[in-house]
């Protein structure tokens, strides 16, 4: 009747973080997914054996217990999905690097998700048959994979970006600072700064390198908001590729700043 509906489960964008504890926030949130698809799992199981026994017996029976292994799977699918995009709104808006004006935009799909799977769960208890409630699990199927699985990607690739620009901003303050610094200390005439400026033009030239590698990764996900399918696995881990280049861009940034920092301080102990 239905494949196994393939849930993206990237625990390792969606680790728990250091939050408020009587607050409802994304531990608690991934809290309850995981004991969900922990359901789902378990519910799966027994809708196989369930559909092998009346697809071997063709009984009235083994019909009656398949609907009832059916409608447990189905639900508990739909809630550990639900319960996902709970967990992802939560980590969404735990993520310092995305403005308030995207964070919006996201929860407002993120909710409607939600809602949508919410409604479909209760929705599954009208079906009189088995066909009915194989073509009700059947929109839940399609809704996955035209619309959720890419916002499911969307939005852990927004988590990613601002992750990086979270980092990029603080060395950004940091190379503003030091700008600051050599600017005093060639005022003083302490020292030659030359190399320590040049040293800073290539900091500032590794956050250029930056911002194209982020760039090109936003420009792989549009692949998916435009509606090209081909692949979205591929496309978001193309894009992922793109940010560990990113990345790496921004660790080369501050092992430069710590040497910079290492140079001024030979020229201005008081640094």
């Amino acid at each position: 009747m239905f494949k196994k509906l393939a849930l993206i489960i990237l625990l390792n964008f969606l680790l728990p973080i250091s939050v408020l504890a009587q607050d409802f926030n994304f531990d608690r949130a991934f809290s309850d997914y995981l004991y969900n698809f922990d359901l789902y799992r378990q519910a799966y199981q027994e809708y196989i054996s369930a559909k092998e026994a009346y697809l071997r017996y063709k009984t009235l029976t083994s019909k009656t217990n398949a609907m009832e292994k059916t409608l447990k799977m189905v639900q508990t699918r739909d809630e550990a999905l639900r319960t996902y995009l709970i967990a992802l709104k939560m980590k969404l808006g735990e993520t310092e690097g995305i403005s308030p004006a995207e964070k919006n935009v996201f929860n407002l799909k993120l909710d409607n998700e939600v809602n949508w799977y919410f409604t479909h769960k209760e929705e599954l208890s009208s079906a009189g048959s088995l066909e009915d409630l194989v073509e009700l699990a059947n929109k839940a199927e399609e809704r996955y994979q035209q619309e959720t699985e890419i916002l499911i990607y969307q939005t852990l690739h927004k988590i990613l970006v601002g992750k990086e620009n979270n980092l990029a901003e603080k060395i950004n303050t940091q190379i503003a600072v030091l700008k600051e610094k050599l600017k005093e200390i060639k005022e003083r005439g302490d020292k030659n700064v030359s190399l320590a400026e040049r040293w800073l033009l290539e900091t500032e030239n590794r956050l250029l390198r930056f911002e194209e590698k982020i760039l090109a990764s936003q420009e792989k996900m549009e692949r998916m908001e435009k509606g090209s399918w081909e692949d979205k696995g591929q496309i978001y881990k193309e894009s992922q590729l793109n940010l560990q280049e990113a990345h790496q861009y921004l660790k080369e940034a501050n092992r430069y700043l710590k040497e910079i920092i290492r140079e001024v301080k030979t020229a201005d102990g008081k640094y």
